[in-house]
């Protein structure tokens, strides 16, 4: 299950020269002469004007499912899902509907299709936990990768951080 950032997002890089539209949790902005209407970050964050982000996109250029931001400003990485939430969804899903088929299964085809039934919902969960888990994973150290904005006037690479030195060793021998 080696997977790269690119099979799962597109990193983009842009400076907010106008924010404008704000309602509630949705905001328009203008950046290098492109206007995109309607986009919300998960977490209610509405840039200000001048401020320079790399926002992780599902699609390119689709606006609409942002799964990760980060301020250039900022070490901070948000991500719009995290697998817990994901879990939860699952959990969910598995407490509303899993009774009527797995039930389903006992009543018209045996315990042993009801069983089947109910590994079969456990494993899609578990498999969607752990695909958002590796997603944001990826997601979250490629936008750690994006070097902070630099103020005008400024040259030169920005050192590395010790967080990021410390868990490019560690990711050589364990996996997280």
């Amino acid at each position: 299950m080696n997977r790269r950032v690119e099979d799962v997002a597109d990193i983009v890089q842009l400076t907010f020269d106008r924010v404008f539209d704000v309602q509630g949790r949705m905001f328009s902005f203008e950046s290098g002469g492109r206007k995109e209407y309607g986009v919300s970050f998960s977490d209610g964050t509405v840039p200000r004007d001048g401020a320079r982000y790399a926002v992780a996109l599902v699609e390119e250029s689709n606006w609409q499912k942002v799964i990760g931001w980060r301020d250039l400003s900022t070490p901070n990485v948000v991500l719009a899902e995290t697998a817990w939430d994901v879990a939860h969804e699952q959990a969910w899903s598995l407490y509303w509907f899993g009774p009527f088929f797995i039930f389903g299964a006992l009543l018209f085809l045996g315990i042993w299709a009801a069983l089947a039934v109910l590994v079969l919902f456990l494993w899609g969960a578990v498999y969607f936990v752990r695909q958002a888990r590796e997603r944001n994973r990826l997601v979250d150290q490629a936008l750690r990768d994006v070097p902070p904005a630099a103020p005008p006037g400024s040259g030169g690479d920005p050192p590395m951080s010790v967080r990021t030195v410390i868990t490019g060793i560690l990711s050589l021998y364990f996996r997280f």
